[in-house]
Parts: structure tokens; sequence; C-alpha cells
């Protein structure tokens, strides 16, 4: 959609109430933009597969300084905060009563699904000697004291477990209305699912924060490689501090693009909820993060480090000054200005967790600077895993109920899918069935 007509979006499209999860009907999966996705994911299992038999050196740039390349630094390190808004969103609905923000969870939890599914892909093919994967399971071999044996189970366990089961409602709300004869497996597996959430709640909580303050941690074992504006030890609370707000303005930042892009109505009291939620996460970081610099006696490296202190402050700017346009009603109501300001902000975000890994990266190999370029098949790889993620979200919205809509579309939606499955019943169930899922109402 162009700048104009998102700017000239229909005030009932802008304002309304989000009341119900509705797929994206009446829009086809297959187009020429999803075919181009479906072909970068296809190149990504074949170079992947390429890659294991060829090994790491004739695929990739990374040297004996440099022993990660950018499936660790970008699909891992900073990709995954793009997956993070469902554990300060989940907080903010669950335990502090903002009701509001269960209308996106679908949404948010989607995406930390997809992103850290495409992030465990990268890891894989990143393992040098996959076919020691067997260690795994050698308890005696296990190096407890690392934060990398940290991330390596907690983010399997994050995604298979809190992430898949909170994404199972869609799947079985939609199998209920397409596929009578499933009812009654899925009346017997709502309530065992109920049942869990607890549990897999609290799992959804303390996980992401543990595997995204260890990546911050993997960080500060560099020592004075890391450039001092980045290390710090508190690098392990703002790299899950940052991984919250990003994670939040690309919930926002999707709905809102999804909304526009297929004509949806934006509820904008969730919206004003959500931008309320992202400057209490951004605004105590940026002063921390300061206050740490100047309490370190690095203040004057923000100005005399030449090219690191324009990094340092495209950083900063990218953070603070959309987040600080967000406090004002006009720029959050007008939907491109809202995208645009969390753009800015994920992008800010996103350079501060890639910097310290790479860029304010300067590792010595015998008194020489050491220096790391990625390869062509490197970035292709990595952006393959990106197009599958796209290509996984598409086909996920266009055929669950994942985006949120006013109730009227739910039932718009029954008489759009009527026309091709005429046994449909999607509404008028009332208080009959409890066991029926409508997780989003």
């Amino acid at each position: 959609m162009s700048t104009a007509s998102m700017r000239n979006a229909p005030d009932r499209l802008r304002y309304a109430r989000w009341e119900r999860a509705v797929p994206v009907y009446g829009f086809p999966v297959v187009n020429r933009f999803f075919l181009v996705l479906v072909a970068m994911t296809l190149l990504a299992f074949l170079l992947t597969a390429y890659r294991e038999l060829a090994g790491l050196g004739p695929v990739s740039g990374m040297n004996d300084a440099y022993g990660w390349g950018i499936w660790k630094t970008f699909n891992v390190m900073t990709l995954t905060a793009l997956g993070s808004g469902s554990f300060p969103i989940g907080i903010a609905a669950w335990i502090f009563r903002k009701r509001k923000l269960h209308a996106v969870m679908r949404v948010t939890l989607l995406i930390s699904f997809l992103v850290y599914f495409t992030g465990l892909l990268a890891i894989a093919v990143d393992v040098s000697r996959p076919w020691n994967v067997y260690n795994l399971l050698s308890v005696y071999r296990w190096n407890t004291i690392s934060p990398m044996w940290e991330v390596l189970w907690c983010m399997p366990l994050y995604c298979l477990f809190p992430l898949f089961l909170e994404n199972t409602p869609p799947i079985l709300e939609q199998w209920y209305y397409f596929f009578p004869p499933g009812r009654g497996l899925v009346v017997w597996l709502v309530p065992i699912i109920r049942k869990t959430y607890p549990y897999i709640v609290a799992l959804a909580y303390t996980l992401p924060i543990l595997h995204q303050s260890a990546l911050g941690a993997l960080m500060l074992l560099t020592g004075n490689q890391v450039f001092p504006l980045w290390q710090t030890p508190l690098l392990p609370l703002l790299y899950v501090w940052a991984a919250a707000f990003i994670g939040v303005a690309t919930t926002i930042a999707s709905v809102l693009l999804c909304c526009l892009t297929w004509k949806r109505a934006i509820d904008q009291s969730i919206m004003d909820e959500l931008v309320t939620l992202l400057n209490w996460l951004i605004f105590p970081w940026i002063a921390v993060r300061l206050l740490d610099i100047m309490v370190r006696g690095r203040f004057t490296m923000m100005f005399n480090s030449g090219f690191l202190s324009c990094l340092f402050w495209a950083e900063m700017l990218l953070i603070f000054v959309p987040a600080f346009y967000l406090r004002k009603a006009k720029y959050r109501d007008n939907a491109y200005t809202l995208f645009r300001n969390c753009f800015f902000i994920v992008v800010g975000g996103m350079a501060y967790r890639f910097d310290p890994t790479t860029l304010a990266y300067r590792p010595w190999r015998l008194g020489i600077i050491a220096y790391y370029t990625p390869s062509v098949i490197e970035i292709a790889i990595s952006l393959s895993f990106i197009c599958t993620c796209i290509c996984l979200f598409l086909i996920a919205v266009k055929r669950l109920p994942i985006l949120p809509a006013p109730l009227q579309q739910w039932y718009d939606s029954e008489s759009y899918y009527r026309n091709f499955y005429p046994y449909i019943q999607m509404s008028g169930y009332g208080n009959q069935d409890q066991h029926r899922p409508s997780y989003a109402d």
C-alpha cells in the first residue's frame, strides 16, 4: 500500500473496537509476492544442504577471530528480539491486568513462534560439526556455567512448549468450525490445554528472560574486544530490556501493516495501550544506559570515537525520537505515523543488539585487528530464513483466526465461507457449548 493510501484510509477502517480474531478472508494466499517468498524459502534449504556438505569454510566469511557469523549475530542475537513481544505484552495483560492487550496476543505469539523457529534453524546451520549433536544428551559433558548452554536449552524449550501450545487455540478454533467430525476431539483437548496454561504462561515469562539475558552475557565474555560504549556489566539486563520494547514495537508495526494492507479496522484504544507500554519500557532503558556510561567514566567516548560514536547516537536517536513523538496523541492517531515511528524504534533496537556482536567488536589476532565480511551464501541463507518467516505468517493469518477485528467482521466472514462450505456455522452458539474454543472473546 502506498504512503498516500495509508494516510487517506477511511475513518471506519482506523477507529473500531476489536472483539474477535478473524482470518483475512477474501484474499488469496498465493500471489506474486508469496511465490517470491516460497522461492527464497526453497533457496534457503538448498543452500543449507550445500553448507552441510561443503562445511563452513567454503560458504562463510568466518575466520579464527570471528567464529560467529551473521547466522548467530543477526538471525539469533538480533532477530529474536522481534519475537520477544509476547512476554512483555503477556506480563502487562495477565499480571498488570491490561486486558485490552489480549486482543493482540495471538498476533504477537505467532510472530514469536515463527521468529524463534527460524532462529533455531539458523543455529542448526551455524553448528560447525552437526554430527556431534548427540553430546546434547550427554549430561556429564554439559558446561552448565556457560551462557551458550543456557541459550541452547531455553530457546528450543521456549519455542517447542510455551509458544507452540499458546499457538494451538487458533488451529483448534478453525478445526472446530471447518471440520465438524473433529469437534469431539477439540472439545476434549481444550480443557486439557487450559489446565496447562498456568505452567505454560510461567515458562513463557521465564524462558525468554533467561535466554535473552544470556545472549547479552555472551558478549560479556569477550571483554575489551567489545567497545566500552556497549561493553558493560549491565549488558544482560539491557539486552533483555531492549528485546522487550523491540518486541512490542514489532507487534504494533505488524498489526498496523496487516490492517492497512488488507483494509481492516484499527482499534485505536488498544494501539494507545501498546504505545504506553512501549514508552514505559523505552525511556527508563535509555536513562539506565546513559547513566551506566557516565558512571563507568565513558562519557567522552560518546563524542570522540568517530564511527563508533556515530553508531551509538544513531541507535539512541532511532529509539528516543520516535518514542518521544508517540507521547503526543496526533502522532499515535495517524496509522501511518504510528507505523513509521515503531519501524524506526525496531531498527534502532536491532542496531543496539547487532553492533556489539559485529560492528563494535574488534578482536585482535597476532597484534592485528581482524575483520569479518559475510559471504553471499551467508547473506542469502539469512535473508531466506526471514522470507520463510514471512511466508508462514501470511499463510497463518489468511487461514486462521489470528488478527483482531470487530465482531461484525466475524459474521461477515461466516457469510463469505458459507459460499465454499455450506455446512459451516461460526455464530449462534450462545452459552450452549462451553468448550467452544472462543479464546479471542
